[in-house]
């Protein structure tokens, strides 16, 4: 039988594609999948203010103190030195192209106007074959219709 389907623009052996669940952060389970016919998999998600939080709280680390003592700076590790979430999950697709025949598919959850652009570059030329993009707005007026936040998505995605 030939199960065999086009998604996201990509030719799979068949519609079996794990969606983005906690499985995925183990590349072998990501193997494991494979092994057991996913023709795809979509990797958990990553948060975009997640990142933004994680951020600012690298900046309050380097600098908290800081104002006391003006060698209190040298005293910090260089940002370099830090493993921060993106760069994690730019290495995990890495890793996992390099261990599975599959498509990964990551999957980005935005929350600000063109704030994801970046980091959906980013994955690109980390390796993903495709990306799943969750748009989250939560609309808090009650007086707007279906009709104008409806609208809301359009004009800011």
């Amino acid at each position: 039988m030939n199960l065999t389907t086009i998604y996201l623009g990509l030719e799979l052996k068949s519609p079996l594609v794990p969606s983005a669940s906690p499985l995925s952060q183990e590349v072998d389970n990501i193997k494991l999948m494979e092994d057991a016919g996913a023709s795809a998999v979509v990797m958990h998600s990553l948060f975009e203010e997640q990142l933004t939080l994680e951020k600012y709280e690298l900046h309050h680390h380097l600098t908290y103190g800081t104002e006391s003592f003006p060698e209190a700076l040298t005293y910090f590790p260089e940002p370099t030195t830090f493993r921060v979430a993106p760069e994690e999950y730019l290495d995990h697709i890495r890793k996992a192209k390099e261990k599975v025949d599959i498509p990964i598919i990551t999957s980005l959850n935005a929350c600000s106007v063109g704030g994801w652009t970046n980091y959906a570059s980013l994955i690109e030329q980390a390796g993903a074959s495709a990306l799943e993009l969750n748009i989250y707005y939560v609309p808090t007026d009650i007086d707007l219709t279906s009709h104008e936040i409806e609208n809301t998505y359009i004009i800011l995605y």
